[in-house]
């Protein structure tokens, strides 16, 4: 795979976990067992699309990285159908909590780490959030 598709991989891969955890206006709760999927099963599915995303943000060079969020930046989001399979795993990523910390978890923690090892993320400036003077 070439180098730019494997950014473009990436950054679709990112996209769609960070797609879950964004709020995109006023979703209704989407009831994955109500949309034919068994709740467990869409866990199964976030679970492991997380676990791709985080792994590959892992894995990746400190320029993709860079690459992948100026391209993030740039993108207003994919249009997914709703009654696509895909657009029904979103759209439960999107309302779910328990699906929004099962992404946050994971591929909020690899691209913490990934942003401070790059050097893009200095853990010292966190601690101003902390500081309410």
């Amino acid at each position: 795979m070439s180098r730019s598709k494997s950014i473009l991989s990436l950054g679709s891969c990112a996209f769609v976990a960070l797609s879950a955890i964004l709020p995109f206006g006023a979703h209704a709760q989407a009831d994955p067992s109500q949309l034919g999927i068994p709740e467990e099963t869409t866990f199964a599915i976030i679970t492991r699309m997380s676990d791709t995303v985080a792994a590959r943000i892992s894995a990746s060079s400190c320029k993709d990285t860079r690459d992948l969020l100026k391209e993030m930046r740039k993108s207003k989001g994919s249009k997914t159908s709703e009654l696509s399979l895909e657009g029904q795993l979103l759209a439960s990523a999107r309302t779910q909590p328990k699906l929004q910390q099962v992404v946050a978890n994971r591929v909020g923690t690899a691209l913490a780490l990934k942003l401070m090892e790059c050097n893009m993320m200095n853990p010292d400036t966190l601690g101003a959030l902390f500081d309410k003077k």
